[in-house]
């Protein structure tokens, strides 16, 4: 591999960073979790895949998308805090820098009592910069909370800086005793990558994910989850 191939190589590999990823279980769901409210996702897991939750690991999987040509991973995992600590950390974008992978800064450039227009930015490796715009709603329910997010237009910005789309959402909810279930979904198309690697970069970026999970029960135990909602 050429000096040239290796750093567009690289570079594919950070990228592919944007496309926050988990691998899939691979069995079959059969048992419901956690129940919520109609609008909300049923939460199924299999037997191993419960285990796994019960050991304090996360659960990754792919999520199947027709008709996108990005792919969805999501993680699972458990909290034991309140839903109010959670929602907390999830909801300080201005502090995202310090556990969110690969974030450099975020601009909160309007916010509402349900409603977060934030610009993120991401640092990542051989000084490769993206930067885009997202829509947190956030709605809040008897068994948990729900934050979705989409990307939305950022005119500023020239296509080559950011990412085709990406969208996602946060799923808590009450799990048992002092403890709540916490899925976290991202759907990237980071478009066009050379090479014809965009699989692999893909791939790769899978390591990205756990890491959102375990940072934010890091902060809990911290007792970062009692700061507001809102600076």
């Amino acid at each position: 591999m050429t000096g040239l191939k290796a750093i567009l190589f690289l570079a594919i590999v950070a990228c592919a960073a944007l496309a926050v990823a988990v691998a899939a279980a691979g069995e079959r769901p059969v048992h419901l979790t956690q129940e919520a409210p109609d609008r909300w996702e049923a939460v199924s897991l299999s037997p191993a895949e419960q285990v796994e939750i019960q050991q304090g690991k996360v659960v990754l999987r792919e999520v199947p998308v027709r008709g996108k040509k990005g792919r969805t991973f999501e993680a699972v995992g458990i909290f034991t805090a309140t839903l109010d600590e959670v929602l907390g950390i999830v909801t300080d974008f201005r502090r995202y820098d310090e556990f969110m992978p690969r974030v450099e800064r975020t601009v909160v450039t309007d916010v509402s009592d349900t409603v977060f227009l934030v610009e993120q930015y991401l640092k990542l490796p051989l000084g490769v910069h993206r930067r885009y715009r997202l829509r947190y709603t956030v709605r809040r329910e008897v068994e948990g909370f729900r934050i979705e997010w989409v990307k939305v237009p950022w005119p500023e910005v020239p296509l080559g800086h950011s990412v085709v789309d990406t969208s996602g959402h946060w799923q808590v909810g009450h799990f048992g005793e002092g403890r709540l279930l916490a899925v976290y979904r991202v759907y990237t198309d980071p478009g066009k990558v050379p090479l014809g690697m965009k699989g692999l970069a893909l791939s790769l970026s899978k390591r990205e994910i756990p890491k959102v999970v375990e940072r934010v029960g890091q902060r809990l135990k911290a007792g970062a989850g009692s700061r507001p909602v809102k600076d």
